[in-house]
């Protein structure tokens, strides 16, 4: 049947309501069982398997297109995977809504949805996921329901169908009641809500009752091809007509890059990233995490932790893992030497790639350390807090000597009693102990019921007491040390912090008499001229400057960068186009140059005087 695009009788009530006949043209009624068969065939030949070629084969509404579809075979690349399809029309009752989306990444992260994420078949472009159908069918209402209320798009479908195709992937479906193979909304949830909304279905008959061959999909697909051709339908038939198929549907049937179900990951968070889309900071920053971690895992980059497999760390990380036994704040350690390390070191150059090849916008500093935070506080909930808490610890986490900390796993008391030596001997100048404690201790002061590090509300500006300040000024004297010894015990036993009376070792338990910790107190430390000690000695003095140079260096570091990032309208840097002159800096760095160097040479003969002295006392 032909029908003019152009006659207005081929329209509904109003313009804006596509005729079911346009849409009609595009469907055939069941073709016969040797017709399938050739289809069938035809996808193996093209590198589908048996499972998959049957789905696409009772899937489509026009053989003879699907056939030429997989005789054109196209390819596309997002990053660095490329992913090979075929564009072909697709009836919907056989495309599920993705329990895997994007868009509920960051309740996925906060365990606000209590799902699986897709596995993969290796070799293959199928996903795999397996959950309790009736779990599944709970579970899915809400985010469909969401789906349908805040997108407006949806409301339009029923009246114009599917305009905009979408990516479709492959899903072998595990439940109770067997596997079936369907496809899933890589692209395309909010169409699949609003056609099956159209069709009359609920998600439980899209999952497990129209399946192929089914005497269900059958006689609906009879029902539809016949109300296609109809001039007599009747408003639902003809709503239910638009509503049956996506038409140039994109279904990714290989790709080059295993496993599948990270390489979809990738790919799906690309398309919804680049450029941005209205995602909630939490799935934002969850999309990008999770492309870092992949990125670290496949360039061998992941910290190493005793026990753990590479690929546990990267599950542990990436979420996918939670039936570990590491504590919250060891993830928060974990997270923050992953995902923040220092500028121009490989993990950083890797991290930077995995996100500009998402975003196509290479992150700042602070970027990975928001990112870092966001990982580390993925066991909290979703709710207004997290983003003071999120902002807190990304300030707190600026600080030079986290950016090389390491996951031990060392009791707290024993990190405490390293790192006071370390404090007195100056035995490591970033001490690992010290970092690790801090690190752990931080996850603490923002996780906790009473936040105790607060972002400053004069941001990071000079003598604001920032959460960087903070942790720095708690590190660097033997109270402040004790303090945060206290503040892990305190918190991993889920009490409330306690303030640790001065000349008091830190226990495992409530000290009597002890005054409840607060940020007052913690800026109180902060902002003491002599923090912690009534008089400190040349060496601890030694080492308060030191740190507090090194500080100096990393905010110098920071604006330097922020000052390379600032692009022109041609999109060049302005300091490579225009440039910086001033001579003062550059006599002033050559000053410092000079000095570091001496400081350099200094240490270099004191650490061979140590040996010297070891060998000696070792005779």
């Amino acid at each position: 049947m032909s029908v003019n695009l152009t006659n207005p009788d081929d329209f509904g009530d109003s313009p804006s309501t596509v005729s079911h006949r346009v849409i009609g043209e595009r469907i055939r009624p069941p073709a016969s069982q040797a017709v399938y068969d050739k289809a069938i065939t035809a996808g193996i030949e093209a590198g589908l398997t048996s499972e998959t070629a049957t789905l696409l084969a009772y899937a489509s509404p026009d053989v003879q297109q699907l056939r030429r579809a997989l005789r054109e075979k196209k390819t596309q690349r997002f990053g660095t995977e490329v992913f090979t399809y075929i564009e072909t029309d697709i009836f919907m009752w056989h495309v599920m809504s993705s329990p895997d989306n994007i868009r509920f990444e960051g309740e996925h992260a906060h365990g606000d949805i209590n799902m699986p994420r897709f596995g993969s078949v290796n070799g293959q472009a199928l996903l795999t996921f397996e959950m309790n159908s009736t779990a599944l069918i709970e579970a899915m209402g809400p985010q469909i329901a969401d789906m349908a209320e805040h997108n407006p798009h949806i409301q339009s479908i029923k009246d114009r169908g599917i305009e905009t195709p979408g990516w479709l992937s492959f899903l072998r479906l595990t439940t109770e009641l067997g596997d079936v193979t369907r496809f899933e909304t890589t692209d395309g949830y909010g169409r699949s809500v609003g056609s099956h909304r159209g069709l009359r279905l609920m998600f439980k008959d899209v999952a497990f009752n129209l399946l192929p061959k089914s005497r269900q999909a059958t006689a609906l697909h009879h029902q539809i091809a016949k109300w296609a051709i109809s001039d007599d339908a009747s408003d639902v038939e003809a709503e239910k007509v638009r509503c049956a198929i996506m038409p140039n549907a994109r279904i990714i049937i290989a790709c080059n890059s295993e496993p599948f179900h990270l390489a979809r990951r990738h790919f799906v968070a690309h398309l919804h990233m680049a450029p941005p889309m209205p995602f909630s900071l939490a799935t934002n920053l969850n999309a990008k995490a999770n492309a870092a971690v992949d990125k670290l895992h496949a360039k061998d980059l992941l910290p190493s932790v005793a026990g753990l497999s590479p690929e546990q760390v990267r599950d542990i990380l990436d979420g996918t893992w939670r039936a570990h036994d590491l504590l919250p704040d060891e993830i928060a350690v974990l997270a923050c030497s992953a995902l923040n390390p220092h500028q121009n070191t490989r993990q950083a150059r890797a991290v930077n790639e995995a996100i500009t090849d998402l975003t196509g916008v290479a992150p700042r500093l602070e970027d990975r350390s928001m990112i870092a935070a966001e990982v580390a506080l993925r066991g909290l909930p979703n709710d207004p807090r997290l983003t003071r808490r999120r902002s807190a610890l990304e300030r707190a986490w600026r600080l030079a000597d986290l950016r090389t900390v390491t996951l031990t796993r060392t009791d707290p008391l024993q990190l405490l009693a390293t790192a006071l030596v370390d404090l007195v001997q100056r035995t490591d100048k970033r001490s690992a102990a010290r970092a690790e404690l801090a690190t752990l201790a931080s996850y603490h002061m923002v996780a906790g019921q009473n936040q105790l590090l607060e972002r400053s509300e004069h941001g990071a500006t000079e003598g604001a007491t920032e959460p960087t300040k903070i942790i720095a000024a708690l590190g660097r004297t033997d109270l402040g040390l004790r303090q945060l010894c206290q503040i892990v015990l305190d918190g991993r036993a889920g009490r409330a912090p306690q303030r640790l009376p001065e000349r008091t070792d830190p226990v495992d338990k409530p000290i009597g008499g002890a005054d409840p910790l607060t940020p007052q107190i913690l800026r109180d430390i902060a902002d003491q001229p002599t923090p912690g000690v009534a008089v400190l000695m040349p060496e601890e003095q030694y080492a308060m400057a030191l740190t507090g140079f090194e500080s100096a260096l990393d905010r110098l570091h920071t604006a330097a960068v922020a000052v390379a990032e600032v692009k022109g309208t041609d999109g060049e840097p302005l300091a490579e186009t225009r440039g910086y002159d001033q001579t003062q800096a550059m006599e002033l760095f050559s000053e410092v140059t000079e000095m570091i160097a001496d400081w350099r040479a200094a240490a270099r003969k004191a650490a061979r005087r140590r040996q010297r002295m070891t060998e000696d006392g070792d005779r």
